[in-house]
C-alpha cells in the first residue's frame, strides 16, 4: 500500500514494480510469498477498512485476521528536485549541470504476530528506489533485524545491566572471541537496572524505528490529494513535518548526540545495548560511524535463561547473517523482465490480446476511456513482462464480433477467439455508469485462452473526476499482479 504526494511516472513505477520485485526476492531467499496489493485491497474493502499508510490499533486487529499472522508493508513516497546553484562569483549555474532528482521513502512493516512496527527512512535516486526498498526489507525477520553481521575484531562499546565482576567477565569473553572492547565510563553505563533499560525496547526514530503499534489517527501524513502539488499541499505537509520533528526529531537529535559522544571518547565501531533477562531479553546495536541502529532482536536461542547464556547467544546472533540474496541478484532482478512463455504449439513468447474496453455508458462523454484503459494495461505490462502483442486489427475484429456483452463471454466463444487470433491470453473488460451513484463502474477480465479459464480481473467503482485516472492505473497494476501471480505459480 502506498501514499504519494502526486501521481508522477516515478510514483506509479514504484507502486507497480515494488511488490513484484519483493516477491522475486522473497522467492529466491525462500522467505515466503507476497500477497499483492490488489488481493489485499479486495479483502480490505470487504471488511470496510480504510486505505491508509498507518492504521489505528483496532484496524490492525482486523488486518491481523485478514493476513493470517503475516506482515503488512506500506510506504510513503515523496519526490524532490535539487536545483543546481550558481558557483560563487558566477552569474548563473552551469547550463550543462542538470537538476538532481531524488526520492524520499518511508517504509512501514507491520508484523501481525508480534504487533510491532518497523519503519525505515531512505533517500534514493529514481533509478534505484525500488531495489533500495527491497534491500532494506530483506534482512527483516520476526523480532530481528540485522543490516549486516557485526564481525570479530570490531571495536565494541557495551551497555548491559551487569555488576562489576560480571561485566568484566563478559568483556573477557568478548576479547577471547577477538573483539576489541572499548570500555565506557560509569556515566555511560549508568542504566544498570533492568527496568531502566526497558524504554530502549521501543526505539522510535526517523531513520529506523521499532515500536509496538499505537493509535496514529492524530499523527498521520495529510490525506492524499489527486491534484498536483501546490502551495496548499506544501503548507499542509510542512505542518505535518513540524509535528513529526517535535515528536520524533527531538529524540533523534538526543540519540545522535549520545552516539557521537560515545564514538568520540571510545573510537568504537559499534555500541551494543544488551538486556539479558530470560524471555524479556533484547539487544540493540548501533553503528557509531553512521549514528543509526543496525540490529535489534527480541529473542535468542540460549541454552538457559541465565544471563551468561543469553549474552553468549546474543553475540552469536549478531554475527549470524539474516536471510537475503547476493547483491548481484538484486541488480539483475531490477533490470530483468519476466518472459511470458507461450503455452501453445508455437513456442517462444506468449501472445497477448489486449482489447479496448467496451463502453456501455450510452453517452459520448467517456468514449476516450475505452482505449485509455487498454493502453494503460499494455504500458504497465511492458514494464514487467516480455510478450508478443497479438495482431491488434485481427483481435479487435474478433473481439467486437464475439464479445458484445458480458453474457457473451462463454468457453465456446473464448475458444473461437483463440482460434481466430492465436493469442494465449486475453485482457479486456466493460465500463458503465452507475445510475445510483453517478460513478464509473469498470470491470476487467484476464483469460488464459489455452486453458480456457479466467485467471484475474476486478470490478472497480470510481467518481467521474481526476480520481478516475488513478483508478485506471490501479486496474492496470492489478492485471499485471494477477498475471505475475499466475506465471509464478507455473514456474514453481
Amino acid at each position: 500500500m502506498f501514499y504519494r504526494r502526486s501521481d508522477t511516472p516515478l510514483s506509479k513505477e514504484i507502486t507497480l514494480r515494488f511488490p513484484i520485485l519483493l516477491n522475486k526476492a522473497f522467492t529466491k531467499a525462500q522467505k515466503g510469498r507476497v500477497m499483492y496489493p490488489n488481493e489485499f485491497n479486495k479483502l480490505r474493502e470487504e471488511r470496510k477498512i480504510e486505505n491508509r499508510v498507518k492504521y489505528t490499533t483496532a484496524e490492525y486487529d482486523q488486518i491481523q485476521k485478514l493476513i493470517g499472522g503475516g506482515n503488512l508493508v506500506t510506504a510513503e513516497i515523496y519526490e524532490y528536485q535539487q536545483v543546481q546553484k550558481k558557483e560563487p562569483g558566477a552569474e548563473a549555474p552551469p547550463q550543462d549541470a542538470p537538476d538532481k532528482k531524488f526520492v524520499f521513502l518511508r517504509l512501514h512493516h507491520y508484523d501481525s504476530a508480534t504487533r510491532n512496527m518497523v519503519s525505515f527512512s531512505m533517500y534514493s535516486s529514481p533509478e534505484t528506489a525500488v531495489v533500495d526498498m527491497v534491500r532494506y526489507l530483506m534482512p527483516l525477520e520476526e523480532g530481528r533485524y540485522l543490516s549486516r553481521p557485526i564481525p570479530a575484531e570490531s571495536k565494541l562499546a557495551i551497555i548491559a545491566p551487569l555488576e562489576g565482576t560480571s561485566l568484566n567477565s563478559f568483556y573477557e569473553y568478548l576479547m577471547q572471541l577477538k573483539f576489541d572492547v572499548r570500555v565506557l565510563t560509569g556515566s555511560d553505563n549508568s542504566p544498570v537496572l533492568l527496568q531502566e533499560m526497558e524504554p530502549l525496547r521501543s526505539l522510535d526514530s526517523t531513520r529506523l524505528s521499532y515500536v509496538t503499534v499505537k493509535d496514529t489517527t492524530a499523527f498521520s501524513p495529510p490525506s492524499y490529494s489527486a491534484a498536483a502539488d501546490n502551495d496548499a499541499d506544501r503548507a499542509e505537509y510542512e505542518e505535518f513535518a513540524a509535528l513529526e520533528a517535535r515528536m520524533v526529531g527531538g529524540f533523534d537529535r538526543e540519540l545522535a548526540a549520545s552516539l557521537a559522544a560515545i564514538r568520540n571518547r571510545t573510537k568504537a565501531d559499534y555500541l551494543l545495548i544488551l538486556k539479558p533477562d530470560g524471555k524479556k531479553s533484547f539487544a540493540r546495536g548501533f553503528d557509531l560511524s553512521q549514528g543509526n541502529m543496525i540490529w535489534f532482536q527480541d529473542s535468542f536461542p540460549a541454552t538457559s535463561g541465565a544471563a551468561g547464556d543469553v549474552l553468549a547467544a546474543m553475540i552469536t546472533e549478531m554475527q549470524r547473517p539474516t536471510v537475503t540474496i547476493p547483491e548481484e541478484q538484486f541488480e539483475a532482478m531490477a533490470q530483468e523482465k519476466d518472459k511470458m512463455s507461450s503455452q501453445g504449439a508455437s513456442g517462444g513468447l506468449a501472445s497477448v490480446a489486449i482489447l479496448d474496453f467496451y463502453d456501455r455508458t450510452n453517452t459520448v462523454l467517456y468514449t476516450w476511456l475505452s482505449s485509455s484503459l487498454s493502453a494503460a494495461v499494455d504500458d504497465s505490462m511492458k514494464k514487467i513482462f516480455e510478450y508478443d502483442r497479438a495482431a491488434e486489427a485481427k483481435s479487435t475484429e474478433a473481439g467486437s464480433r464475439l464479445f458484445k456483452t458480458p453474457a457473451d463471454i462463454t468457453p465456446d466463444r473464448l475458444k473461437e477467439f483463440q482460434k481466430a487470433t492465436g493469442a494465449d491470453y486475453l485482457i479486456f473488460g466493460f465500463y458503465s455508469l452507475n445510475s445510483a451513484t453517478g460513478n464509473i463502474s469498470i470491470e476487467s477480465k484476464v483469460y488464459d485462452l489455452v486453458k480456457n479459464k479466467l485467471i484475474g480481473g476486478s470490478t472497480t467503482q470510481s467518481p467521474v473526476d481526476v480520481r478516475l485516472f488513478n483508478t485506471v492505473d490501479e486496474i492496470s497494476q492489478g492485471i499485471v499482479q494477477d498475471i505475475f501471480n499466475m506465471t509464478q505459480g507455473q514456474s514453481n
